[in-house]
């Protein structure tokens, strides 16, 4: 899954009263687990389409508020999820059912969308209570251990897509626009937003380069905003993601255009195809910057010149001896402190992933996914990755493909996939 990553982008902000709330179209499902606990999971969809993000809330049904909670990890086969984090005041905030009734506290509460048609299961949420008092340092006297029922979801497929592209459709909403980088600079930023799952989203499966020129595209930054709305004692949650793409060119001339693309977008609402046309640019003229680069060896000779006439003298050799001695001190320091502060990094990146690994290998793969893209785009491969034959690929490709499996996944594959990208970041330059 995704990371929260702030980023400034001058896109339109969205709101669940822009979007417009559809009719309810929710499921409820109630999991008795005690003769006065239950555990309560909220669909905001009952059939939603395959890619169309919904949310799921999960609640403990009480006659009276329990001393403690523990929760266990989910696993989500066959869905892309986003677990949104709950407040402080809204974990400890009660919704009465009835006057004088029971009383629902909020557990848990997951973005998901389906990445393939028919019958699928929601894994069920296991949990343990206390009633009174306080839970001992073992942990072991828990008055109600439960487990909630595995509910199904029936997952539809949207119509034939006017146009082919991606392997799972884009359903919801989507903007987004192109602008250049900056004077004198070799690439255009694409920006986009919108409810449907951008994490899906290539901008080179879309982007037609004109004749003659290479793109190479690279995430530089993105956010996953989650905007919730309490109605009528139901929760709506919408995950708006956000994305800022660099897309570098090469080859071709200069001031050449990029044309307008459009992106079939599936309106679950409306029940139609909408799309998104985003309008193209005119790439700028590098010919100034080459000609800067051209005149640098005229540079370079005039200034090996002085340096000559500089040696030419032993005294002034004593005194540039010195100089360099003082200056490369403090480099070699310095190179020395930064050496320690990414071996550092490293070892708490590695630490996070095999947490990860022990508490969900689902979370785990979305971790690795973050790690091993970020790592692409240090070394800048992030364009191509998968088409080489080398660690990073391999990795990247059996990262991939587990990620979006619905079969458990072995603690072999886990632990193999960890070794490799341990290896495959202590290596880095």
């Amino acid at each position: 899954m995704p990371a929260l990553i702030g980023v400034l982008m001058m896109l339109p902000s969205w709101s669940a009263g822009a979007q417009g709330i559809p009719p309810d179209q929710s499921r409820t499902f109630v999991s008795q687990i005690a003769p006065d606990l239950a555990i309560v999971t909220e669909l905001s969809i009952g059939e939603p389409y395959v890619g169309q993000q919904f949310s799921i809330v999960y609640r403990l049904r009480a006659q009276q508020a329990p001393a403690a909670v523990d929760i266990d990890p989910q696993q989500y086969p066959g869905f892309w999820t986003e677990a949104i984090p709950i407040s402080q005041q809204a974990a400890s905030t009660p919704r009465p059912i009835q006057k004088g009734g029971p009383v629902d506290y909020l557990l848990r509460q997951v973005i998901a969308f389906p990445l393939m048609e028919g019958m699928l299961t929601l894994p069920p949420l296991s949990l343990r209570v206390k009633r009174y008092g306080s839970v001992s340092p073992a942990g072991s006297d828990w008055d109600v251990v439960g487990l909630s029922t595995p509910d199904p979801v029936h997952v539809i497929s949207p119509p034939v897509a006017p146009l082919p592209g991606a392997d799972l459709p884009f359903v919801g909403r989507i903007e987004g626009k192109m602008s250049l980088a900056g004077e004198g600079q070799p690439d255009f930023v694409l920006e986009v937003e919108g409810t449907a799952n951008l994490s899906l989203f290539q901008p080179l499966d879309w982007l037609q380069p004109p004749p003659g020129l290479r793109f190479h595209a690279r995430l530089a930054a993105a956010e996953n905003v989650a905007q919730i709305v309490d109605r009528e004692g139901k929760r709506q949650i919408l995950l708006v993601q956000r994305q800022r793409w660099l897309i570098g060119f090469s080859g071709g001339e200069s001031g050449q255009r990029i044309d307008d693309f459009f992106l079939p977008v599936f309106e679950p609402h409306e029940k139609a195809w909408k799309g998104l046309s985003i309008t193209g640019l005119k790439l700028p003229d590098l010919s100034s910057t080459s000609q800067n680069s051209a005149a640098s060896p005229h540079r370079g000779a005039t200034e090996t010149g002085i340096c000559s006439r500089l040696f030419g003298s032993s005294g002034a050799l004593v005194v540039l001896a010195l100089a360099a001695l003082a200056a490369i001190l403090p480099l070699v320091l310095w190179l020395r402190a930064g050496r320690f502060r990414k071996d550092r990094g490293t070892d708490e990146c590695l630490t996070a992933l095999e947490k990860k690994l022990r508490t969900s290998p689902r979370a785990f793969l979305d971790k690795a996914h973050r790690v091993l893209a970020q790592y692409a785009e240090t070394i800048q491969r992030s364009h191509n990755l998968g088409v080489e034959d080398t660690m990073l690929d391999r990795c990247w490709i059996s990262v991939q493909r587990f990620r979006f499996d619905i079969t458990p996944l072995s603690s072999e594959v886990c632990r193999e996939i960890l070794n490799s990208i341990r290896q495959i970041i202590k290596s880095k330059p």
